[in-house]
């Protein structure tokens, strides 16, 4: 525990949820006092905290109707207003954590995208983190504002992990459409690292969480398989995941190359930086 935290507040919200049930856990053994901001908090509760970390929202694995698209963005948007709406209006707030995806980026593109060059997309999703990160940044003069726009995130506790190495615990190793879609993951510990890490500097505005190595889901696909000794490794094609899934399947047919050079150069180490060190 360090001395230093012991006073500070953080408020979080969708702290219920796979990354927020750990990161308050994490920051709890940081010694932080931790308020899980649950729907429908109030300003007193908000009067509490000196940090807010925001990750209210909708989950994206699900197929996506015209209205369910509505909901992905209107819980991101509701609750961030209301946070900044409140900022506002009071000083008590030194520092807002704002998610976001790597999902802006465009998927059309190979390159590597980092803080300083990237090129942002126009589907859907890349639409709902730009409407998320303007309404966090609009604060951004009354306190400090770290957008962290997070890679799959991956953990054998939960999230994306056990979904993607189920098939090959029965001996299948899947490949989803052509396998040449990219990853940009991190791993589950060093995504809370990373957020106690941002608390502790001065790192703003936007800044990637995810691992130097990016993946394609054909190279993860031969590593679940040689973990779990899979006896067959066959392919999905997309129209079939499209049929399934509909728009959202976009999720998992489309990837973006992304890095993050801010916490590279503020001498941040991820310890788990390859894949191969998960197992």
């Amino acid at each position: 525990m360090r001395e230093n935290y012991k006073k500070e507040v953080v408020g979080i919200t969708g702290a219920s949820g796979f990354i927020g049930k750990n990161l308050s856990q994490h920051l709890e053994l940081c010694g932080f006092k931790v308020i899980s901001l649950k729907r429908g908090f109030s300003v007193d509760e908000l009067q509490k905290c000196n940090i807010i970390i925001n990750l209210a929202g909708s989950t994206i694995n699900k197929r996506w109707s015209k209205s369910y698209k509505k909901k992905i963005l209107e819980s991101r948007l509701n609750t961030t207003k209301k946070i900044t709406s409140y900022i506002k209006e009071n000083s008590n707030i030194s520092l807002l954590i704002n998610a976001s995806a790597v999902g802006i980026y465009s998927a059309e593109s190979k390159l590597c995208n980092d803080e300083y060059n990237n090129l942002l997309g126009n589907d859907f999703l890349a639409t709902v983190c730009k409407e998320w990160e303007k309404e966090a940044l609009s604060v951004k003069e009354e306190c400090r504002v770290a957008i962290i726009r997070l890679g799959v995130v991956l953990s054998k506790k939960g999230g994306a992990l056990p979904k993607l190495t189920l098939p090959a615990r029965f001996g299948i190793a899947t490949i989803l459409g052509d396998g040449n879609q990219i990853i940009s993951w991190v791993m589950l510990e060093d995504l809370l690292r990373a957020i106690d890490y941002i608390i502790e500097s001065n790192l703003k505005d936007i800044i990637n969480i995810c691992a130097p190595n990016p993946i394609t889901n054909r190279e993860l696909t031969k590593e679940i398989a040689k973990h779990y000794n899979s006896l067959f490794t066959i392919r999905i094609p997309a129209f079939f995941i499209k049929l399934i899934l509909g728009s959202s399947s976009s999720v998992i047919l489309k990837g973006q190359y992304v890095v993050s050079k801010k916490l590279k150069e503020s001498n941040f180490r991820f310890r788990k930086p390859f894949f191969t060190k998960l197992f």
